[in-house]
């Protein structure tokens, strides 16, 4: 689809309303980004060429709210050159290659050996055969099947490096092999975790830069789940030489066992400012600005009106996938009604009431209490109930300052309804 568009009769703008990860070595990459400013991950840097001048692993938490951009971001930080210089990375992406709805603290120190096997494949190393022969020993014992490739091609053996994909090939289809490989895991951890590191250091040894495993996706996991794992197991996961890298749900910035561990390794993406202040009505005037630079990189800006434009970025919360997404619903429905017209503020008005539906259907009674206290305080103290919903984005952080919460605008048209004002 050539870009931007100049007609309502491409509604989607981009990938069925969804922004694409840009990835920095694509063709479109620089047509599409906008840029985000160093502020968000400075100090990741810093931290990752401090770790490797005293020769530490690198460790890092990165969070932000889903469709803010973290994976497009975390694109560009792994082909930075100030990382390059250091580090071999990879972005292992736990959704494609785990089970996501049922995740053990050993099948992400598993995901690590995957996504170093995977470092030695890409960087073209010649491992020692005495370390390929260890870890075709680890996928006997385990019990994992060496007849065919991962692609069904029959085969004598099975290339060590396949080992561990195979080995989260069966963790992700369940089943007996699954909770074989967990407690083969979980028996012999300190062996499995030498033997990782041992193959970084093989790694390291002959490409001269440390490996970076970036675990990516685990924010599109519920927050409960990742707290019994980063709570409960850090200090296993830990273990390993490997430098990491992980992507957080939100939530967790609010759980302070984990945040207790974590202390200053950790950044957050922000959503783009819509208001300067809590409680403001004026939209930020640098964060409308950057919105008008996305959406007219993908779609004419007289294909919308200025008011119209002005209601999708109040509407999106400043998520850059529901900026594109909004906009992408609204010229459906302006298409509809008129090819030749424009988006028009009752065409934003239909998304918005798309967007209360959705949230009327997945909201409980007891998730109103919660949000009538955000509602009337940007800066509540602790309670229970907060972490679903900033799941759910029903509440927005805005980390700017000293940060604040605030309602997703859909959610607030729930209340207002409800509520009448005045």
């Amino acid at each position: 689809m050539d870009l931007p568009a100049k007609s309502l009769a491409t509604p989607k703008l981009v990938l069925d309303r969804e922004r694409a990860e840009l990835q920095p070595y694509a063709p479109d990459y620089r047509d599409l980004y906008v840029e985000r400013g160093e502020e968000t991950y400075d100090d990741l840097l810093s931290e990752a060429e401090s770790a490797c001048v005293q020769d530490r692993p690198f460790r890092w938490f990165y969070t932000g709210h889903t469709g803010a951009g973290k994976s497009t971001e975390l694109n560009r930080i792994v082909k930075s050159e100030r990382l390059l210089e250091g580090y071999l990375p990879v972005v292992y992406r736990v959704r494609d290659s785990l089970d996501i709805n049922d995740l053990d603290f050993t099948d992400l120190i598993l995901a690590i050996g995957q996504a170093v096997s995977q470092i030695a494949k890409s960087a073209e190393v010649k491992i020692d055969p005495e370390l390929a022969e260890r870890i075709e020993k680890w996928g006997a014992e385990t019990q994992i099947e060496t007849e065919q490739e991962l692609g069904g091609q029959a085969k004598g053996g099975i290339e060590w490096n396949l080992l561990f994909a195979k080995a989260s090939a069966e963790i992700q289809a369940g089943g007996t092999k699954k909770t074989t490989i967990r407690e083969k895991l979980r028996d012999q951890l300190t062996d499995f975790i030498a033997l990782v590191d041992d193959l970084a250091t093989d790694i390291e040894a002959k490409k001269r830069r440390r490996v970076l495993v970036v675990l990516d996706t685990l924010d599109h996991v519920d927050h409960h789940p990742i707290r019994e794992i980063f709570t409960k197991h850090w200090a296993s996961i830990s273990r390993t030489r490997v430098s990491l890298l992980t992507v957080i749900p939100l939530p967790m910035i609010n759980e302070p066992d984990f945040m207790a561990r974590v202390e200053d390794n950790f950044s957050l993406l922000p959503n783009i400012r819509v208001h300067a202040k809590p409680g403001a009505d004026k939209l930020d005037r640098e964060g409308f600005a950057f919105f008008k630079e996305v959406i007219k990189r993908l779609a004419e800006l007289d294909l919308f009106s200025d008011a119209a434009l002005r209601d999708i970025f109040r509407l999106s919360g400043g998520m850059l996938r529901d900026m594109i997404g909004i906009a992408g619903d609204a010229c459906k429905y302006a298409d509809r009604e008129n090819p030749d017209g424009k988006v028009s503020t009752a065409h934003v008005r239909r998304v918005l009431e798309d967007r209360m539906a959705y949230f009327h259907r997945l909201l409980l009674k007891k998730d109103y209490d919660v949000l009538r206290t955000v509602a009337a305080n940007p800066h509540p103290l602790g309670f229970d109930g907060m972490g679903p919903l900033l799941h759910l984005k029903a509440i927005l952080y805005f980390p700017n300052g000293r940060g604040w919460y605030a309602l997703n605008p859909a959610v607030q048209a729930i209340l207002d309804e409800a509520e009448p004002q005045g």
